[in-house]
């Protein structure tokens, strides 16, 4: 029987055979086509009684024969006015997936920016187009339809606490944190957007009055050709 050996010759499994360990290095998932991607962003100022499911950014992807494969998402919210109304238990932020987008609009434009290359070799990524992909600023965007009926990642937190009224004891501040993280060593399956498909970031309850924040997302991506997603 055929034996696996080292490179110093040592058997490597096979029965009673003395075996030493095969030794391996993982290396990120091969670009094939473009080449891997990643950006951090900030929200302007979000005013009060931002409404239940409004879109804080989002990413649409046009092009036929390259897909998107999200590899890490990360949404924090900072209060920066303290909310002076009730008690709010579903204060929070979705992630979800859209199929046969629509143009959308309104915030921050982040298309048009060039997006950091993880190695200069690689080539420009091809969100690097006006209107691929944008970020709030006071407001909620202009809605991309159409999205999946549940999310795929959510945040969770405290419930949000009335304001304090002068001389008390001051309350924390509920800042939820939505965490998307796909594992290629666990077998996970990452999301794969293929064309006129996008992610939304959504708001998930309004907010209570007088309160305002501002809303960070770092993303981490591939560009592959459609091909090895097929």
């Amino acid at each position: 029987m055929a034996t696996l050996q080292d490179s110093g010759g040592n058997n490597i499994g096979g029965n009673q055979t003395a075996r030493s360990p095969l030794h391996v290095v993982t290396v990120p998932q091969a670009p094939i086509s473009l080449g891997s991607y990643r950006i951090a962003s900030t929200t302007g100022t979000i005013a009060a009684a931002l409404a239940a499911s409004a879109q804080l950014f989002y990413v649409r992807w046009t092009d036929a024969t390259r897909c998107f494969v999200l590899k890490k998402f990360r949404a924090q919210f900072q209060c920066l006015t303290a909310f002076t109304a009730a008690t709010l238990t579903d204060f929070g932020f979705d992630l979800f997936r859209a199929t046969a987008i629509s143009a959308g609009g309104g915030g921050t434009d982040l298309g048009a920016t060039a997006k950091p290359r993880m190695n200069t070799s690689m080539g420009a990524s091809l969100l690097d187009s006006t209107g691929l992909m944008r970020i709030s600023t006071t407001a909620a965007l202009t809605a991309i339809t159409t999205l999946d009926g549940i999310a795929i990642a959510q945040s969770v937190g405290d419930a949000q606490r009335v304001n304090p009224a002068t001389g008390t004891e001051e309350q924390r501040v509920n800042d939820p944190t939505l965490t998307y993280l796909f594992s290629q060593a666990d077998g996970d399956h990452p999301l794969v957007l293929k064309q006129n498909e996008g992610l939304v970031l959504r708001n998930r309850a309004v907010w209570p009055a007088a309160g305002t924040g501002i809303v960070t997302v770092e993303m981490a991506w591939d560009e592959m050709l459609a091909s090895a997603w097929a």
